[in-house]
């Protein structure tokens, strides 16, 4: 019965365990700071297209933001790969939005929203008689 207390008591290794843990929680923390980061950046990467198409599609139409929103995208790399716009038009006033997922860095279960962004201009049009002939 000594002998079994003895070992139960006994706290070699400890410290090995101990250090097992602490690496692995600085690892899950690097791991979600650096999620968090790739989906401020894919946000961002959205937010522009947004804006961007949103100007190209005042002036040209909706076809024209759609197009300046994807090039944004496709210029973003990883970030804009999963992302896609759409462009509508409503009364005097055209919005073009963008959303998908931020890219995910590693195979970890974590939860990450959805990105969407959107922007919003009154359209370009002029009067036909201030039009060129």
């Amino acid at each position: 019965m000594r002998r079994i207390r003895r070992r139960l008591a006994c706290e070699r290794g400890d410290a090995l365990i101990e250090g097992l843990f602490a690496l692995a929680l600085v690892l899950l923390v690097v791991a979600v700071g650096a999620q968090a980061l790739a989906y401020a950046h894919a946000r961002s990467v959205a937010t522009a297209a947004a804006q961007d198409g949103a100007r190209a599609a005042a002036a040209d139409g909706t076809q024209a933001g759609i197009a300046r929103a994807t090039a944004i995208l496709a210029a973003a790399g990883g970030a804009g790969e999963r992302l896609r716009a759409s462009a509508s038009e409503e009364g005097d006033e055209v919005t073009v939005s963008v959303e998908g997922q931020a890219p995910r860095l590693f195979s970890l279960p974590l939860l990450v929203p959805a990105v969407r962004a959107s922007a919003s201009l009154p359209l370009e049009r002029y009067p036909t008689t201030e039009a060129a002939p």
